[in-house]
C-alpha cells in the first residue's frame, strides 16, 4: 500500500496534539506538533527509499497556515476528506513548508532504558505506551494569531486519493508517481514560480 490507497486516518491514532484547539496562550519558542500511537505512522505508506543520507520523507506531514482571507476548509464530502485551499490574497509560498525538509520534521521516539538495538526492538515490540511518532511544524507562532493545524499528505498521489480522484495503475507505476504534493517551484536554474493555488485535502 502507498498514499495512493489512504482516503483517511484513524483519529485513535491520533494521542497527542499542541497546541490544543482554541489555545490562546502557546508559548512562541514552542513548535506546533500531533503526535501517533504508531511509532513507524509518519513513514507507513511512503512509497520511497531513503536517500544516502538516510532521509526518508514521510507520507504526510503537519502545516500551520494564518488564518486569513483566502485560507478555507471545506467539509468532508462522500468522495473527499475536508479540503484546505489557500489561494489569493493569501500565498502558498508564506504559508507551507518547503516539502524537501520534511524528513526532518518527522520523529519516532521509544521509552527504552538504552540505546541498544535489542532494547530499542524490546520495547518497539512491547506495550504501546513506549513508543509513539511525532509530526512538527517547523513554523514560528506569532502572537495575537489565528492558525489553523492540518495533517495532510506530502505525495501528490496521495493528495489526489484525499480529493477522491480516480488513480490508475499507470499512475502509481508511472516516472512522476513520487512527486510532492505540493512544490514552491522548479529547481535551480529555473526562475522560481511558486504556485497561486493549493488545494489539499485534511487526514486531521
Amino acid at each position: 500500500r502507498g498514499p495512493a490507497d489512504v482516503t483517511g486516518i484513524d483519529a485513535r491514532q491520533v494521542v497527542r496534539m499542541e497546541p490544543h484547539p482554541d489555545t490562546s496562550d502557546f508559548e512562541p519558542n514552542f513548535f506546533a506538533c500531533v503526535e501517533f500511537d504508531r511509532p513507524d505512522f509518519p513513514w507507513l505508506f511512503t512509497p520511497a527509499r531513503a536517500n544516502a543520507s538516510g532521509q526518508l520523507r514521510p507520507w504526510l506531514c503537519l502545516i500551520v497556515v494564518r488564518d486569513q482571507e483566502g485560507v478555507a476548509i471545506t467539509p468532508a464530502s462522500a468522495s473527499s476528506l475536508p479540503v484546505l485551499r489557500i489561494a489569493s490574497p493569501a500565498r502558498p509560498i508564506d504559508e507551507l513548508p518547503d516539502l524537501t525538509d520534511c524528513w526532518a520534521w518527522a520523529h519516532g521516539q521509544v521509552a527504552a532504558a538504552d540505546t541498544s538495538t535489542a532494547t530499542v526492538r524490546a520495547a518497539l515490540g512491547g506495550a504501546t505506551e513506549l513508543s509513539l511518532s511525532r509530526l512538527v511544524c517547523p513554523r514560528r507562532l506569532e502572537p495575537d494569531t489565528s492558525y489553523v493545524a492540518c495533517v495532510v499528505p506530502t505525495f501528490a498521489l496521495g493528495r489526489r486519493a484525499g480529493l477522491g480522484e480516480t488513480i490508475t495503475e499507470s499512475d502509481v507505476t508511472a516516472a512522476n508517481a513520487l512527486a510532492p504534493a505540493w512544490s514552491m517551484g522548479p529547481p535551480p536554474p529555473a526562475p522560481p514560480s511558486p504556485p497561486a493555488d493549493v488545494t489539499l485535502p485534511v487526514y486531521h
